[in-house]
């Protein structure tokens, strides 16, 4: 993800937002699988990275409920700015 100077623009917003969906898709449902073990610190581990991985599914999807909130912003930003440009005439 880049770093950019904040704009209001819902185009920039709405990009953004767009690598985060990317994020989510990548991190929903995965689990670690592997064949037999009865190797104790295996399944120890196999459990402990599918929790890490559901919790960090549920991380991102805070983050995306967050991000969407964002073309709003900027859509009521750009129409102040256009409004403060109409002043300046």
């Amino acid at each position: 993800m880049s770093t950019n100077k904040i704009k209001s623009s819902t185009v920039e917003a709405q990009a953004a937002i767009s690598e985060l969906t990317g994020l989510k898709e990548n991190f929903t449902s995965q689990t670690v699988e592997f064949g037999e073990s009865n190797v104790p610190s295996m399944i120890s581990g196999k459990k402990l990275t599918n929790k890490l991985m559901n919790d960090v599914s549920k991380v991102v999807s805070c983050v995306l409920s967050q991000a969407n909130k964002f073309p709003e912003l900027a859509q009521k930003i750009e129409e102040r700015d256009a409004q403060d440009a109409r002043g300046w005439k």
